[in-house]
């Protein structure tokens, strides 16, 4: 409404000063709602150079992370396994008792002090030998059958020797001549 002729309603009587500032805020408040909006950027074609510098950071950070983090597991797990293994020994054999148990790993022959119980427990399949670390120069000691079952369930490369399952994985060759001699698990070399 313009001054003139809220003046001529003034004057007239029509409306008074409450109902002119009322209609000088809602008219005011219109303008407000009815701003033009803000024009939106044009989409880039290209990302910039910043941007592709920022998007291989960020990759090589999440590379990196996920490197971190796979580190962790297996320094996790690992620790883990050695505790397992630590904790389900059985004793070593001194003195008298003890005899050497010849077995291979790794394409080498090892050998390890037991008694002729534990000898009996490796033929039977009721113990297994396991590293002490991932590494083979660690060592290696008895342990329950049982522990070496979830050595492996938890880790397949683990060193792990159950005497019992090679002698039942290996059949004789066709051509070996001496297919029909059987050697006995317990044979002490």
């Amino acid at each position: 409404m313009s001054d003139a002729m809220r003046d001529q309603l003034l004057k007239t009587g029509l409306v008074d000063e409450k109902q002119v500032k009322k209609a000088r805020s809602e008219q005011h408040k219109g303008k407000k709602k009815t701003k033009k909006p803000k024009k939106a950027a044009p989409p880039a074609a290209e990302p910039t150079a910043a941007e592709q510098r920022q998007a291989e950071q960020a990759e090589r950070s999440r590379r990196k992370n996920e490197e971190r983090q796979a580190r962790a597991a297996r320094k996790a797990l690992t620790a883990q396994l050695r505790e397992l293994v630590n904790s389900n020994l059985y004793p070593v054999p001194s003195g008298n008792d003890a005899e050497d148990y010849h077995f291979q790993q790794g394409g080498r022959i090892r050998s390890l002090p037991v008694t002729p119980a534990l000898r009996r427990q490796l033929a039977d399949g009721r113990a297994a030998i396991a590293g002490l670390d991932h590494r083979p120069e660690a060592g290696f000691r008895l342990v329950p059958r049982e522990t070496a079952d979830r050595i492996r369930e938890r880790d397949p490369q683990w060193p792990l020797v159950i005497p019992a399952e090679e002698a039942a994985d290996s059949e004789p060759a066709a051509d070996d001549p001496y297919a029909d001699y059987v050697v006995p698990d317990d044979l002490m070399w």
